[in-house]
């Protein structure tokens, strides 16, 4: 009778064993998850989630990952940052994706990457900003690596060595191109410029610092507000204060009235340098009645082939999905093409510890370049590993005038151009 119920138990374990084989089988050839959030009725999220689309579209036509096709859920947080905090739960706890991509403002990523940390102990998962420009999310990392490990930035970081890398690459365009030693600087106030305006202590000085110490003699400084719409007073001001250059540390204020008041103000034959927004579109030239002529920002949406990857992307973005590569559409590409060689590198989804750590490693052909992330702090491999090509609008259209080695163009002063 023992004997019978020793054979009878060992019949129940081998059948569980093989149970639990025939369930991590099947599990193995289940789709890979991975949710994708950003306000919907905003342009940049919208191209970010066509980027998302066509990257996961075009992995399943290839096969997938490692034989396992990716799954994407998309929604929608209306820009509502409790909203946010809810999706980013329904997605970790509910749909439990393998990692949840924030393609919107850096807020949007904070709110996520604090929640996305309670969650992590129980629900181990890899997040990714890849819009929200500045320095927070990198700062969790940074202060608090065990806590906000799983915790990626594919945009722009403000501080450190962006901040060296921006302020040397501006000063070469503005003393080599422009032939201008004297700059203006207007900021928007905003999070991401406070690193700018006022420096991190034992992080980073302010931006004027370091154009100081790259032979640039900054002679005026200001900074406007994101519902400001009347600018003639601070055009005037630059122009009294004798600058070659107006350096804007802006990407959310009213783009088109700045440009406009720029073009019939003293200060119109000084040249306009933007950071980023509307200037670096396509649209601008036709909100702006043509006044746009002239200005320089670095800009994503001209075709120039930085590698194999860049005009097909455009291409294929506009073509099959109908929106055009605009900010934030290439780094939510290239960020799921990084994470799909980390999981292939560390072969397969069952390690997150792993997986982190091949993130910190990889780096992968991408549409602008390089797509990689710092091993220490998460943010992107900055230039010259991944570009952002300075543009300057020529004739309506956007003409690359830096780095040189895709150069399109000469620099033309504005007054030049309006002729």
């Amino acid at each position: 009778m023992k004997r019978n119920l020793f054979l009878i138990g060992i019949s129940f374990i081998c059948l569980a064993m093989i149970g639990e084989v025939g369930i991590a089988q099947a599990q193995s050839t289940e789709p890979i998850k991975i949710g994708f959030m950003g306000n919907l009725s905003a342009p940049s999220s919208i191209s970010a989630k066509a980027a998302a689309v066509m990257a996961v579209d075009e992995m399943n036509q290839a096969g997938g990952i490692l034989g396992r096709q990716i799954k994407l859920i998309v929604e929608d947080t209306k820009g509502e940052i409790p909203k946010c905090v809810e999706i980013y739960k329904k997605l970790v706890m509910v749909d439990r994706v393998l990692a949840v991509f924030i393609g919107e403002k850096v807020e949007m990523g904070v709110a996520g990457m604090e929640i996305g940390a309670e969650l992590y102990p129980e629900y181990p998962h890899i997040f990714f900003s890849t819009i929200g420009s500045g320095d927070d999310i990198w700062h969790h990392v940074r202060d608090n690596y065990k806590k906000y490990k799983f915790g990626f930035q594919t945009y722009y970081f403000i501080s450190t060595n962006y901040l060296k890398i921006l302020s040397e690459l501006n000063s070469e365009v503005f003393k080599k191109l422009i032939k201008a030693k004297k700059v203006a600087i207007v900021y928007e106030d905003m999070e991401w410029t406070k690193p700018l305006r006022k420096g991190l202590k034992d992080v980073s000085p302010r931006l004027a610092e370091v154009y100081k110490k790259n032979g640039l003699d900054v002679v005026y400084e200001t900074t406007v507000s994101l519902d400001q719409k009347m600018f003639s007073s601070v055009f005037e001001e630059i122009a009294a204060s004798g600058a070659g250059v107006i350096d804007c540390t802006v990407g959310y204020i009213d783009e088109a009235a700045f440009i406009k008041q720029w073009s019939q103000s003293s200060a119109r034959n000084i040249p306009v340098y933007f950071w980023g927004g509307l200037a670096g579109m396509p649209p601008a030239w036709k909100m702006t009645e043509g006044k746009v002529v002239g200005v320089m920002i670095g800009s994503s949406m001209v075709k120039v082939p930085i590698t194999k990857k860049t005009i097909p992307f455009m291409d294929n973005l506009m073509a099959k999905y109908k929106v055009g590569p605009i900010f934030g559409s290439h780094t939510t590409y290239d960020s799921l093409y990084g994470f799909k060689k980390a999981i292939e590198k560390a072969g397969g989804i069952g390690n997150i510890e792993a997986l982190i750590k091949q993130l910190e490693q990889v780096e992968e052909v991408a549409v602008l370049g390089t797509i990689g992330w710092e091993p220490r702090y998460h943010y992107n491999l900055p230039y010259p590993k991944y570009i952002t090509p300075i543009v300057q609008w020529q004739k309506g259209e956007m003409k690359v005038i830096f780095p040189l080695q895709f150069k399109q163009a000469d620099y033309i002063p504005p007054d030049d151009l309006r002729r």
